[in-house]
C-alpha cells in the first residue's frame, strides 16, 4: 500500500489510497466500449485569482464537512470520530467551536485508511449522518442522529447499513444528500490490491458501488432504484465498477454527479455523469476490467462478475507522474466569484495543486467539447475533500493543514 508522511512525523495509509506493487494483471491500451458525455464548448475567460483562506479553529485530521442548512455554521468530521460545530459570522469569521459529538469509541482504529470518513446533513435540518468504519470488526457502517438545531442527540443514534469489509483500505465513504433528497454513500472494492474477490463487476455486493439509500426505508432501500427488480443483485446499488470512489458531489445546479475514483498503480479518474443520462443510474463505470481507459483485468465469470457493458469512460484521467490519489471535489456555484462559476474543483493527495475542470455542462450541452483542465493557482498539501457552505462557497480540508475557505483576490 502506499504511504505517505502525515504531519512529517510518521508514515501512514492515506485515507484514498492506490497501490504501489506491481499489478498482476496487464495494463494494455484498450479504449473503454462507451464513452461517458462530453463536456460542451463555451468561450471560456480566465480563471478568477484566488486565495486560500484558513478558518481560525482546530482540528485534528478533519476528513469531512458539512453545511447546517439555512445558517453559516459548520460541521467538521475529524477521522478519529469527532464531529467539531463551528459557528461563523455572517462576514464568514469562526466566533465559536465545540464539539458537538463525539464517536470516537465506535471508531476505533484509525490504522491505513480507516475512521470517520463521511458526514451529511439531511437537506431540512432534522438529521445527522455519519461513515465509519467500525472499532469492532472494521466494517463500513451508516449511522443517524437527529438533530435540533444546531445540537446532536447522541441517545437518537440510529443503524442505517452495515457493510462487511474484507481488508482495510479502499472503504470509500463518503456520503452527501442528491437533488432528489435520498443519500447517496460509496463503498470502495473491499481492499487489497486489484481487487481479488471481484467484487466491483458484482451486483451481488455492495463494495465497489455507489449506493442510493432512503434512510427511513427497511434497509435503507430507495424503492425506485435501478437494480431493486433484478435477481441476486442489491437493491440499494445506483452504480457500479468503482475502486475506491474518494469523493462525490452533485453539482447544485444542474444534478450531474461527479466521482473522483482512486486508480491502481497508473491512472486516476474524473468521472461526469449527466443528468440528462440518468445522473449515474446504473451506470458501470469499469474497474476492475478497466483502470481509466486501460485494459486492467479480464472479467472472471468465478466471481459472479457482469462483466457486459457499456461501460462509462471517465471524462479526466491522468498518470501516477502527475499525482497518486485523486480527490473528488465540487462544481462551483457560489456568488462571491462569479468568474469561477461552473468550474469543477479537484485535486490529488500527492500533489498540491488544485486544478478546475471547464466548461459549465450547462451553458451548451449538445457540442462536443473536450474538458479543459487548468490549475486554479493555488496549492493545498494532504487535501481529502471539498463541500460547500450555505451559500454555496467552497472549503477545502487538509487532513494535516485544516480547514480553508477559497476566496476572491481579483
Amino acid at each position: 500500500m502506499r504511504r505517505f508522511l502525515i504531519a512529517g512525523l510518521v508514515a501512514v495509509s492515506a485515507v484514498a489510497c492506490s497501490n504501489s506493487q506491481p499489478s498482476d494483471s496487464p495494463a494494455a491500451s484498450a479504449s473503454l466500449p462507451a464513452a461517458s458525455a462530453s463536456l460542451p464548448a463555451v468561450s471560456l475567460a480566465p480563471l478568477p485569482a484566488v486565495s486560500l483562506e484558513p478558518l481560525k479553529a482546530d482540528f485534528e485530521n478533519p476528513i469531512a464537512g458539512a453545511a447546517l442548512p439555512g445558517t453559516d455554521s459548520l460541521l467538521i468530521a475529524e477521522r478519529a470520530g469527532r464531529v467539531i460545530l463551528v459557528n461563523r459570522s455572517d462576514a464568514g469569521q469562526v466566533t465559536s467551536t465545540e464539539t458537538a459529538l463525539d464517536i470516537e469509541k465506535l471508531v476505533g482504529s484509525t490504522d491505513a485508511e480507516r475512521g470517520l470518513l463521511g458526514i451529511a446533513v439531511r437537506p431540512d435540518g432534522s438529521e445527522l449522518l455519519l461513515s465509519y468504519t467500525s472499532s469492532k470488526d472494521g466494517s463500513s457502517q451508516l449511522d443517524s442522529y437527529k438533530l435540533n438545531g444546531a445540537t446532536v442527540e447522541p441517545s437518537s443514534r440510529k443503524s442505517v447499513l452495515s457493510v462487511e469489509q474484507p481488508y482495510e483500505n479502499h472503504n470509500g465513504g463518503h456520503i452527501a444528500f442528491g437533488p432528489d433528497g435520498f443519500l447517496y454513500m460509496s463503498l470502495g472494492d473491499g481492499g487489497s490490491s486489484g481487487d481479488p474477490d471481484g467484487n466491483a463487476q458484482n451486483r451481488e455486493v455492495l463494495l465497489g458501488k455507489i449506493l442510493r439509500l432512503d434512510p427511513d426505508a427497511e434497509q435503507a432501500v430507495a424503492a425506485d432504484n435501478p437494480f431493486v427488480n433484478t435477481p441476486g443483485a442489491q437493491p440499494q446499488i445506483w452504480l457500479t465498477g468503482v475502486r475506491n470512489p474518494w469523493r462525490f458531489s452533485f453539482d447544485s445546479a444542474t444534478g450531474d454527479l461527479w466521482v473522483g475514483d482512486v486508480g491502481q498503480n497508473q491512472t486516476e479518474e474524473i468521472n461526469f455523469l449527466p443528468t440528462s443520462q440518468g445522473a449515474g443510474r446504473g451506470a458501470n463505470l469499469g474497474w476492475d476490467i478497466y483502470e481509466g481507459t486501460a485494459e486492467f483485468e479480464d472479467p472472471n465469470p468465478a466471481t459472479g462478475a457482469s462483466s457486459a457493458g457499456p461501460f462509462t469512460q471517465p471524462l479526466v484521467s491522468y498518470s501516477h507522474d502527475e499525482g497518486c490519489s485523486v480527490t473528488g471535489g465540487v462544481v462551483y456555484r457560489g456568488k462571491a466569484i462569479p468568474a469561477l462559476q461552473g468550474a469543477y474543483l479537484y485535486t490529488d493527495f500527492c500533489n498540491p495543486e488544485i486544478k478546475t475542470i471547464r466548461p459549465d455542462p450547462v451553458t451548451q450541452p449538445d457540442s462536443g467539447a473536450e474538458p479543459r483542465v487548468e490549475p486554479l493557482g493555488v496549492e493545498l498539501a494532504s487535501t481529502v475533500g471539498f463541500f460547500e457552505d450555505s451559500s454555496g462557497e467552497i472549503l477545502v480540508i487538509s487532513l494535516t493543514e485544516g480547514v480553508f475557505q477559497i476566496v476572491d483576490q481579483t
